[in-house]
């Protein structure tokens, strides 16, 4: 027997780590050693924010590099997909790796803007809502709100150490294997999480 889905949402404040950096290799340095939820906020919390930020890059990371001048590494940073990862640790050493493998200490210059590193105080909420059928499912994805839709879809790879979304994981063991492999190849990049959850829907009231 399948077990049941559990809703559940995520809240977060954005707290400041007080480390803050000027150069490439204060920046190295520092992202080698901050607490490793500065990483989820700059990285993965942008991806909620992605759609309502004045930049194409997809990251603060790479935001931050490109408005001090430093091009290719925010187009090198810009192109990790931290949704191929579900592990903090083994994303920042790519990240490091990348930056080192990158670098030319020439290209540090005097008077850039200081990058702030932020943290993510985050909160799981336990939901009231659980499916046991694919009926219950799509009715609680429905009620859902967006920070639910961003945990399960997005989050919950980080919490569960797997690549593979909590949706298409519980649809899977329920049998529904097209409708899981649809909704985990939805591009969050492309659409923003209300156009997400709108898609999911449909996907589920598909009748195969």
């Amino acid at each position: 027997m399948n077990k049941p889905f559990f809703f559940k949402s995520e809240f977060w404040i954005p707290q400041y780590t007080g480390i803050k950096v000027y150069s490439i290799k204060e920046f190295i340095e520092a992202l080698k050693t901050v607490d490793k939820f500065s990483i989820f906020y700059h990285l993965y919390i942008n991806i909620f924010n992605y759609h309502n930020l004045p930049t194409f890059y997809n990251n603060s990371f790479s935001y931050g590099l490109y408005k001090n001048g430093h091009l290719l590494l925010a187009e090198k940073l810009s192109v990790i997909d931290p949704l191929e990862y579900c592990d903090l640790e083994e994303l920042r050493n790519v990240l490091v790796q990348t930056l080192e493998e990158n670098y030319n200490p020439t290209e540090d210059k005097s008077g850039q803007e200081a990058f702030y590193f932020i943290k993510a105080e985050r909160e799981i909420i336990e939901g009231v809502d659980v499916a046991n059928n694919l009926d219950e499912f799509l009715e609680g994805i429905k009620k859902s709100s967006i920070n639910s839709v961003f945990y399960h879809l997005v989050t919950s790879r980080i919490e569960n150490k797997t690549l593979i979304n909590d949706y298409s994981a519980w649809l899977t063991n329920l049998g529904e294997v097209k409708k899981a492999e649809k909704i985990n190849k939805l591009d969050v990049y492309v659409m923003n999480l209300y156009e997400i959850k709108n898609n999911i829907i449909k996907i589920l009231e598909e009748k195969e």
